[in-house]
């Protein structure tokens, strides 16, 4: 059986191998089932990421507390407290783009993909890889830092908990992650989990994170 998911993972159907539906599934933005169809006897359970539908309630487990759909509200406040936000019972700020797989952090959509690092095929033009390249068009960006460090950096930004200063957008198979306190844009192909690129606005641009959105679309 395979799963076909939402923008933020959330399952939609369930088909075979020969691509008929087993089970589909609608619901409102933050949740709310609107129907709920089994073409088969199938019980499918799974929601939000990292979160499972609790039927004799309709609460979903989120591991660390229970979320309600209906009200789009976690029912217990944050374990972690102000960590988590301002809002301790707040799901995210968007429900669309972002996810909170354990019920303490929201990690957006480039937090839900492992990333391996950048291509490591060689330009035919430059002979050097996706990580050597951009490490030398933008490290020195970073401060003195090594190439490793470079992509420890890119990594650790991608999959960082997003706070109110970043916005993050999917393009196709693109997602793209801007921090406009620091500067910091990412842009990695997500079925591929390959980072494209990691720099710093330096400035010039009026609108960094659209350009860097309008830069993923013509890839």
């Amino acid at each position: 059986m395979y799963f076909h998911t939402d923008l933020n993972g959330c399952p939609e159907e369930l088909t075979d191998e020969s691509g008929k539906i087993l089970w589909e599934y609608s619901f409102q933005l933050w949740g709310k089932r609107i129907h709920e169809i089994e073409h088969i006897p199938i019980q499918q359970n799974l929601r939000y990421q990292g979160q499972y539908l609790d039927r004799e309630t309709g609460l979903h487990y989120n591991t660390f507390r229970y979320y309600d759909p209906d009200i789009s509200r976690f029912t217990q406040p944050d374990p972690i407290g102000l960590l988590g936000g301002l809002n301790l019972y707040q799901y995210a700020p968007n429900g669309l783009t972002w996810i909170d797989p354990i019920g303490l952090m929201n990690c957006g959509i480039a937090g839900s993909v492992k990333w391996k690092g950048f291509n490591p095929k060689k330009n035919s033009l430059t002979g050097k890889t996706g990580l050597q390249g951009h490490y030398e068009k933008h490290g020195h960006e970073f401060g003195n830092i090594n190439q490793n460090q470079y992509l420890q950096r890119a990594k650790d930004f991608a999959t960082k908990p997003l706070t109110s200063s970043m916005q993050e957008a999917k393009v196709g198979n693109f997602v793209i992650r801007y921090d406009k306190n620091t500067g910091e844009i990412f842009v990695g192909h997500m079925s591929k989990r390959e980072i494209r690129t990691y720099y710093k606005d330096d400035g010039r641009s009026k609108t960094p994170f659209q350009d860097a959105i309008d830069l993923a679309r013509e890839k």
